[in-house]
């Protein structure tokens, strides 16, 4: 029987354990672009994207690009252009992450086919658990004071914003989170958590040990800034662009720490079986 084959492309330690985990399960796997002692003798190292081009799956990195220009390969010296990606690829299914637009675009026009994976419910709000306990891990890490009694705001409620808020409420913590839909907000009271609605972020802000920004979009202009406790750890776990306005940020001198890629970072094994997990999802359909 054929073994299916499968190429890793880029990527943080996860990808280096999604690996391990596919050569365990019999597939023939493929890796490029990332570079690991943990990577196992029998995983073959692809010289160029030629050599993976026919294979049955291909998973790119998370995110797939840092720069919109190159796939985000940290664990490699090699730079992979997304548009030389693009041109070796024509019948593999491709399982890529957090695509922007033009990504989608040159995806599109070529006719390939694939998914993106934080697009599956399957992995996200699974991916939400690392991501959230990293979260907290960096906040203790980073800070003076314990999370119990203090007062902490969550920057939305999507799948993120919700098990983060679950978890701080755990741990003690007086939890406030913003939304914009009154439907949200009345999910947020249900949990009881205190909501706060975003146009009525700015007057809340002054009270707030910690803020965690879920939202890729800047909802935190100079005004919301200058009404930030000033001891406050703010914790963006969103992509590009965030959710504050980085440069006056560090003018007024607010702790920011930027944590992207947490599941990566803090619990690489479960991030991969949690992309193992939707790879079969995929594999199945």
């Amino acid at each position: 029987m054929r073994k299916i084959s499968v190429a890793i492309v880029g990527g943080d330690l996860r990808f280096v354990r999604l690996a391990q985990l596919l050569f365990e399960q019999g597939f023939l796997t493929f890796v490029y672009a990332i570079s690991h002692p943990d990577i196992p003798a029998g995983v073959k190292v692809a010289k160029s994207l030629e050599d993976i081009s026919t294979c049955d799956y291909i998973i790119g990195p998370i995110p797939f690009s840092r720069d919109g220009k190159n796939l985000y390969t940290p664990l490699s010296n090699l730079s992979v252009s997304i548009e030389l990606f693009i041109d070796y690829m024509n019948s593999s299914y491709l399982c890529l992450a957090a695509l922007k637009p033009d990504v989608i675009y040159m995806l599109d026009k070529h006719g390939l086919k694939y998914i993106d994976l934080m697009e599956m419910d399957e992995i996200a709000t699974l991916n939400a658990i690392p991501t959230a306990e990293g979260a907290i891990q960096y906040a203790m890490q980073n800070s003076e004071i314990t999370l119990t009694d203090s007062k902490c705001i969550v920057l939305g409620f999507g799948r993120c914003g919700k098990v983060l808020a679950h978890k701080l409420k755990g741990i003690g913590a007086d939890v406030f989170v913003e939304a914009r839909s009154t439907k949200d907000l009345t999910f947020i009271e249900a949990y009881d958590y205190t909501p706060v609605p975003l146009g009525e972020l700015k007057q809340h802000l002054w009270k707030f040990d910690f803020i965690f920004n879920t939202i890729p979009v800047q909802i935190l202009d100079f005004t919301h800034i200058d009404a930030m406790n000033k001891n406050a750890l703010y914790i963006e776990l969103a992509s590009v662009p965030g959710g504050i306005d980085i440069d006056y940020a560090n003018e007024k001198g607010v702790y920011y720490l930027p944590a992207p890629g947490l599941p990566g970072k803090v619990a690489p094994t479960t991030a991969a079986k949690i992309l193992y997990h939707g790879l079969k999802i995929i594999m199945h359909k």
